[in-house]
């Protein structure tokens, strides 16, 4: 979908950039453009970075392909099968508000409400955000941990889902292909006995995440930890999941020794890069941190808490 996330004056720009804007009214319409101009076309959501790329020169696309108009992208709606459908260009605020989410999935609406500032919130979308594939994003860290799924479109293929940690290729790259869209998000329902937390942590209110850590816990009968979903962001070139730290934690008792151990393999398979911003020894040692922090959160709303 492409690096869009706030809103603007979508005229101004086209006449700034050069490029047409097409407003297409349903997702059929915008894949069919999607195939007609292939990679001289860029979608816009919200369009915070978009902007900027589009100002500076770094993109100049012959087409703005524009979302706005396209209603089945703006549904929060749940499923027969108990999972919750997000619509692409639902906006941060809304995922922060909802109480279908609020209640059901406080991870994410935690990762929604950490993004950076009220008036961005209120424009950015969720399926701008995950396709900006920016690593220190927040919402990618809740979604793993909540096991979620990302939905594909294509006019040449069929519609295809995966988990949302295999949408991230690389360093601000998706697995999107040039005709594809994702039109949508979808979380399984949490089941009895789980628990769900996202924390950030960031030097200024606005900033991405310097680490965010996200965590889903589901509890056995006796109490010990039955599975365990570990998203971080800030700590490699993508969003990741920490398998190796979910591994060592599932079957086993959940107690403060083991939730500090988990965490502290969760900082060490990460990779996590240096910048102005953290060191790499520093990423780690709040990955560890927060990993737990989340946990301890998760575990006790899995308890009932």
């Amino acid at each position: 979908m492409g690096a869009l996330v706030i809103d603007y004056d979508e005229t101004e720009d086209q006449e700034d950039q050069g490029a047409e804007y097409l407003a297409p009214t349903t997702i059929d319409e915008a894949l069919a453009l999607l195939a007609e101009h292939g990679e001289d076309a860029k979608l816009v959501a919200g369009g915070q970075s978009l902007l900027v790329f589009l100002r500076n020169g770094l993109l100049q696309p012959r087409y703005l392909i524009g979302l706005k108009q396209i209603p089945e992208l703006t549904r929060i709606e749940p499923m027969p099968d108990g999972w919750l459908t997000i619509g692409a260009m639902v906006t941060q605020h809304r995922l922060a508000t909802n109480p279908e989410i609020t209640v059901g999935f406080p991870a994410l609406a935690e990762a929604a409400v950490a993004v950076a500032s009220p008036p961005i919130r209120r424009q950015g979308t969720l399926g701008g955000n995950l396709c900006h594939a920016d690593p220190t994003g927040d919402p990618p860290a809740a979604l793993i941990a909540l096991g979620a799924e990302v939905e594909i479109a294509s006019a040449t293929s069929a519609s295809r889902r995966m988990p949302v940690e295999a949408l991230f290729a690389d360093y601000m790259e998706t697995s999107l292909q040039p005709d594809e869209l994702l039109v949508a998000v979808h979380v399984p329902a949490p089941g009895d006995r789980s628990g769900t937390a996202y924390l950030k942590h960031r030097l200024r209110g606005v900033d991405t995440a310097l680490v965010g850590a996200g965590v889903g816990l589901t509890l056995a009968e006796d109490g010990s930890c039955h599975d365990v979903r570990i998203g971080l962001v800030g700590a490699g070139t993508t969003p990741l999941r920490a398998v190796n730290a979910e591994a060592t934690l599932r079957g086993q008792a959940v107690t403060p020794e083991t939730l500090a151990a988990a965490a502290k393999i969760a900082s060490e398979e990460c990779e996590p890069l240096s910048d102005t911003e953290g060191s790499e020894w520093y990423r780690r040692e709040m990955v560890a941190v927060f990993v737990r922090r989340a946990a301890e959160i998760a575990l006790a709303r899995a308890q009932g808490s």
